[in-house]
């Protein structure tokens, strides 16, 4: 499967997954709502295994920024998970970190394709 050959409904429920995740985080500082916030970093956490999964099925699994960008998002979605249910500020901070460097792993991916 190449990553053009996605449907446009996975996109869209990516797009709807994002924006109720910082739905959730403004929610969450306006109301001063700790179960706002759980739940935000559960949709998180979905995102970015949902994201890496895509792109590791996206892949032929040599290694690449691709390949790369698909592991560090679904470890940074697992960490968040771990962080869920320890509450270990540092296994956020990993998490945060790994989806970031996905994120940007992508971003190069995608340039070097064009």
């Amino acid at each position: 499967m190449d990553i053009d050959d996605v449907p446009e409904r996975v996109y869209r429920t990516i797009f709807l997954g994002i924006v109720l995740y910082f739905a959730l985080i403004a929610y969450a500082a306006i109301a001063d709502e700790f179960l706002a916030v759980l739940a935000a970093e559960f949709v998180f956490g979905v995102i970015a295994i949902g994201l890496g999964l895509l792109l590791f099925r996206a892949t032929d699994t040599e290694p690449s920024a691709l390949l790369g960008a698909a592991v560090c998002l679904i470890v940074g979605g697992i960490l968040q998970f771990a962080h869920l249910f320890t509450r270990i500020p540092t296994i956020d901070q990993a998490s945060s970190i790994a989806v970031f460097v996905g994120i940007g792993l992508y971003v190069y991916a995608v340039w070097l394709s064009d």
